[in-house]
């Protein structure tokens, strides 16, 4: 972009001052919803043009920006409403009749619809084309050129914006991808520690049951000192990877989430039916990793009025 293109850019509203020897226009490459791009066709009584194919779009007015211009224009010869308008890097400055210094910007500008009403004191009739179509039936020289050009260059910019979105599409499917790859792997991790786990609680279940059945004048004993410290130490590994002991003790409201009835005794009325449900004895530790219950603890329960 050229710095007079880049100045009357950045300050729009200068260029439609037609004070002096200045003038500036402004056409549009109009883009249809389908992706065909609008042709239209001069009027045989016009000065300019008669008969050639046209872009809409016209003088910029005074205090008006070159997209308000876009806008009107379209909207005046086509009736046409634009959602967005960009810039193309097509610009013309040339002295016009009587020195007039002219300046040409070209717009990319994407149609609501295809519905479109000419003006006949303007053009005579309209066409929608695919982008390479509307290229091919444009002069490379005179009148019909820097439409042409526009077209080339609105073509440019729907690849490359179509290629940008495309790696925008890459990138959050490849986001996603890893989302669902860590989810995935967080949801077997979880399944290989409670397989690990239910392989090594029996062992602990073990080493408890052991220690029970240990006579009473041995317990003082370096050995079965040893053996209790291995249990501890064992417990300790488990907590310290999130692995604790469910907490369950006689006379505790039976809880089926985390509890599992072994056995089922009379209530302190002789009765096995009605009243709710406490826990008798613990038969077996349960272990939970978290909030998530790796095994339930096993208990023998009563009913209670």
């Amino acid at each position: 972009m050229s710095t007079t293109e880049k100045n009357a850019m950045e300050t729009p509203e200068a260029v439609g001052k037609y004070g002096g020897m200045f003038r500036a226009t402004a056409k549009a490459a109009v883009m249809g919803p389908d992706g065909r791009v609008l042709l239209l066709t001069r009027a045989a009584h016009s000065k300019r043009g008669s008969g050639k194919r046209d872009l809409p779009g016209g003088h910029v007015d005074p205090g008006e920006t070159v997209e308000e211009t876009v806008r009107r224009e379209v909207m005046e010869e086509t009736g046409l409403t634009v959602s967005e308008v960009y810039p193309l890097p097509v610009f013309r400055h040339f002295k016009g009749e009587h020195g007039i210094e002219i300046q040409k910007f070209r717009f990319i500008a994407f149609a609501d619809s295809s519905e479109v009403t000419t003006d006949p004191d303007e053009h005579s009739a309209y066409e929608w084309l695919a982008p390479d179509e509307a290229i091919g039936t444009l002069e490379t020289k005179g009148y019909e050129a820097d439409k042409r050009d526009a077209i080339i260059q609105a073509k440019k910019y729907l690849e490359e914006r179509d290629s940008l979105n495309g790696w925008k599409r890459c990138l959050a499917d490849f986001d996603n991808y890893k989302r669902r790859q860590e989810a995935s792997q967080k949801e077997m991790g979880k399944y290989l520690v409670e397989r690990l786990l239910n392989d090594l609680i029996p062992v602990l279940d073990n080493f408890r049951a052991a220690a029970s059945h240990v006579p009473e004048e041995s317990k003082d004993s370096p050995w079965v000192t040893g053996i209790g410290y291995i249990e501890k130490q064992f417990e300790e590994t488990l907590a310290q990877h999130g692995v604790t002991v469910i907490g369950v003790k006689e006379g505790d409201t039976f809880d089926p989430n985390v509890h599992e009835a072994l056995s089922v005794g009379e209530g302190e009325d002789g009765s096995e039916d009605g009243g709710k449900e406490v826990v008798a004895k613990v038969l077996q530790n349960g272990y939970r990793i978290g909030d998530r219950v790796v095994r339930a603890a096993k208990v023998a329960i009563r009913r209670e009025a």
